[in-house]
C-alpha cells in the first residue's frame, strides 16, 4: 500500500455505501469492522452473531463497490486454531 514509513488512515467502513463515501474523499484503504458490520446488518453487537459467510458477503461487496484495498475484522476467526489455519 505504501512504500514509505507514513502512516496509513483507514476509516472504518460497514457496507458499500460507506466504503465508496471513504474513497471518494481521498482514503488509500478501508477497514471493515466487527461491530459496524454487526449493528448494520442485524442491529446487535459484535458478540459473534453474524457468521463467517456473512461477514465475507459482505466484504465481497464493498469490495466490489471500490478499487483501494480492504482490511477485515474477522474476530477470532470464527473457529479454533484449525479452521483459522485452514
Amino acid at each position: 500500500m505504501s512504500s514509505t514509513n507514513e502512516i496509513l488512515v483507514m476509516p472504518g467502513v460497514y457496507d458499500a455505501l460507506t466504503a465508496k463515501i471513504a474513497e471518494h474523499v481521498g482514503f488509500k484503504a478501508i477497514f471493515q469492522t466487527g461491530y459496524g458490520t454487526s449493528a448494520s446488518m442485524l442491529a446487535m453487537p459484535d458478540f459473534g452473531f453474524l457468521s463467517m459467510t456473512e461477514t465475507l458477503e459482505n466484504a465481497r461487496r464493498i469490495t466490489r463497490a471500490v478499487d483501494i484495498p480492504l482490511i477485515v475484522d474477522v474476530d477470532t476467526g470464527y473457529g479454533n486454531p484449525l479452521t483459522v489455519s485452514k
